[in-house]
């Protein structure tokens, strides 16, 4: 028998067949450029999704404070009926002060009495703020801290917000101590 020369070659033979190692060589690398090149771009989406994301939520916090910030608001004044001023009252006469004013001699004298005296270290300290000097003011409310009990240590309402930190702090270091020792 003879074989018909009039056969159309199939399309899947050219696709079955098992390809050269020149051919494979350059399929294989035809495969990872275009592999290497898919994921690259999901990669830089993912990025470009990352950052488009940050910038909602920044334009979105943004948007919010500007939608929620208070509006200025004009005062109108309304005219008052005027006030008398009040009499003259005389003033107590005060007594002439006996020793020193400035922070410094404050300190010394403190320092150089024969028992502790915390209330010139706080007077001292007063003045080394009002002066603005908030180191030495620290330094001196320490000394007036120093064999302070736990009542002296209560913060009141005479109290600067200076002495009520170093007051804090004292507190916390002798909870401290007691916890742990």
């Amino acid at each position: 028998m003879t074989e018909p020369t009039n056969i159309v070659p199939d399309p899947l033979d050219e696709l079955l067949h098992r390809p050269d190692a020149d051919d494979a060589e350059v399929l294989r690398r035809r495969l990872l450029e275009r592999t290497t090149r898919s994921l690259r771009r999901r990669r830089r989406l993912r990025v470009v999704g990352w950052a488009a994301a940050l910038a909602a939520c920044y334009l979105a916090g943004i948007g919010t404070m500007f939608w929620f910030a208070p509006r200025r608001v004009e005062l109108v004044e309304v005219q008052k009926a005027p006030t008398p001023a009040p009499a003259p009252q005389p003033q107590p006469q005060s007594a002439p002060t006996a020793g020193p004013t400035s922070a410094v001699a404050l300190e010394w004298k403190a320092f150089d009495a024969d028992k502790p005296r915390p209330d010139l270290y706080r007077q001292a300290g007063d003045q080394y703020l009002r002066d603005d000097d908030p180191a030495s003011a620290v330094r001196c409310y320490g000394q007036a801290l120093k064999d302070a009990s736990d009542k002296d240590l209560e913060i009141s309402p005479d109290d600067d917000y200076l002495l009520m930190m170093v007051k804090e702090a004292r507190l916390k270091e002798t909870n401290d101590a007691k916890k742990h020792g």
